[in-house]
């Protein structure tokens, strides 16, 4: 349980569901969220990449399950995917946790095992055991 409170504690809530809808990291973030794909594009072809959110968008889409959005904010640069982990396998949305720790990914994301003990402190089993599974390849293979 402290892990989850952990993990909690450590989500900025403000960039997840931000005040100021009008500014272009809010909108990228509610399109994330809301699993907007066109209103996502439109983000990147209106502003510059540094007036958006990149990882608290990844951090939302991976919150609710949008494989499309996730993918496309991890090519276009979102980096922490560490913390997207978190939000996916605190819901168990399996697939999005297979995407994030996947060696297809130049940098995939490495806190397997915090990710894990969430998942099995909030009864997200898919998640869980794919994240148990995953560890237990990566030891094999040491």
């Amino acid at each position: 349980m402290a892990t989850l409170l952990v993990a909690t504690l450590g989500l900025d809530l403000g960039s997840i569901f931000p005040s100021n809808l009008d500014a272009p990291k809010s909108r990228l973030v509610r399109a994330s969220r809301t699993g907007d794909f066109a209103a996502v594009r439109r983000c990147f072809l209106d502003h510059d990449a540094d007036e958006l959110d990149l990882d608290s968008a990844l951090d939302a889409a991976s919150a609710h399950a949008h494989m499309g959005i996730v993918d496309f904010l991890v090519r276009f640069g979102a980096t922490d995917l560490d913390s997207a982990l978190l939000s996916a396998a605190s819901r168990d949305h399996a697939r999005v946790v297979a995407y994030l720790i996947s060696d297809d990914r130049r940098n995939p994301a490495t806190n397997t095992r915090e990710a894990q003990a969430l998942a099995s402190n909030v009864g997200a089993y898919n998640c869980d055991w794919l994240l148990t599974a995953h560890r237990w390849e990566q030891r094999r293979g040491q």
